[in-house]
């Protein structure tokens, strides 16, 4: 699988230590972990993508990770993710462990944000 593999996406959803391959540090884990969330839950529940959404989630995810990303990082961090859910997806559905955990995330802290 592309960027991190199944083994990364494991180590990232449980917030796990920064030796997950092609991490650099806790901070793209924190990062890395919401982005997953919003990819299943656009795949699997049609989540939106508009601006309005992703500028409440921005400011959230920011806080999160203390501001301490640049924009290359994230956009690095985003890609892979989208790629590895896209592909969990697709190859394993929405029913997965994985994915599950990942839209129990987006339900409890992002979707809610849209809401506001």
């Amino acid at each position: 699988m592309r960027r991190w593999g199944l083994a990364g996406l494991a180590l990232i959803l449980a917030a796990g230590s920064a030796a997950a391959r092609g991490m650099t540090n806790d901070m793209d884990l924190i990062y890395g972990k919401y982005q997953m969330a919003i990819r299943a839950a656009q795949l699997c529940r049609g989540a939106p993508g508009d601006d309005a959404a992703w500028r409440k989630w921005s400011t959230y995810i920011d806080a999160k990770t203390n501001h301490e990303l640049g924009a290359g990082e994230r956009l690095w961090v985003l890609e892979g993710v989208k790629s590895d859910v896209t592909w969990l997806v697709r190859h394993r559905g929405c029913d997965t462990a994985s994915i599950k955990d990942m839209l129990a995330l987006y339900d409890g802290e992002l979707g809610p944000l849209l809401k506001k």
